[in-house]
């Protein structure tokens, strides 16, 4: 709580009077003040009045009661079988319904099994087609991938390169000293240290 003013007692004061725990400096002051005097008569009065309520507790059961009336809904009872079952079955409109369901995806699911048994050499041809135009596609695909590589700038000078054996060699062993430097270099980053570690002070 804050204060009223820095000449007054603070709210805590007052606390601290209603506890029988002020400072013989706040008793002092308390004397000579006629304002923090009515303030501090107010503030027991208003005390003592809730102190005086009565303190009220409900009868014995509440809480059962309350709690055999309150209906919870399960979450998962929207997904659950037994919820679909429930549903479907409320009415004969929805049983009719649900019946029509069943029994066009159980046709549909006739009707391409005889489809499928009877053009056995359509669905043949077709897979052959598919399997042979996915390869095709995919020469195309790598044509045109190794006829981009060869048209970039860099790819004179890598051909070059590949030629020479002595320089394949000195390629070979500064990528490598490339690597192990980098990795050396990690390892030290990673390891952690042995010593005692110092902290900055605040």
């Amino acid at each position: 709580m804050t204060g009223r003013s820095l000449t007054h007692l603070s709210l805590d004061d007052l606390d601290a009077w209603l506890a029988g725990q002020l400072g013989p400096t706040g008793h002092a002051h308390l004397d000579g003040c006629a304002e923090c005097r009515e303030l501090a008569n107010t503030e027991r009065i208003l005390v003592n009045h809730l102190a005086a309520l009565q303190v009220l507790a409900p009868a014995p059961g509440f809480a059962d009661r309350v709690m055999a009336s309150v209906a919870i809904p399960d979450p998962f009872a929207l997904r659950s079988m037994e919820s679909a079952r429930r549903r479907l079955f409320t009415s004969r409109r929805s049983v009719a319904i649900a019946a029509m369901l069943a029994l066009a995806v159980a046709a549909s699911m006739a009707a391409s099994v005889v489809w499928s048994l009877g053009h056995r050499q359509m669905i043949a041809e077709l897979g052959s087609w598919i399997s042979g135009s996915a390869a095709d596609w995919a020469w195309i695909g790598l044509r045109g991938a190794v006829s981009s590589v060869m048209e970039q700038p860099w790819y004179g000078g890598l051909r070059g390169l590949a030629g020479s054996p002595a320089q394949i060699a000195v390629a070979s062993a500064v990528a490598s000293l490339t690597y192990l430097s980098g990795v050396l270099a990690l390892r030290k980053l990673m390891t952690l240290p042995t010593g005692p570690v110092s902290h900055a002070s605040a």
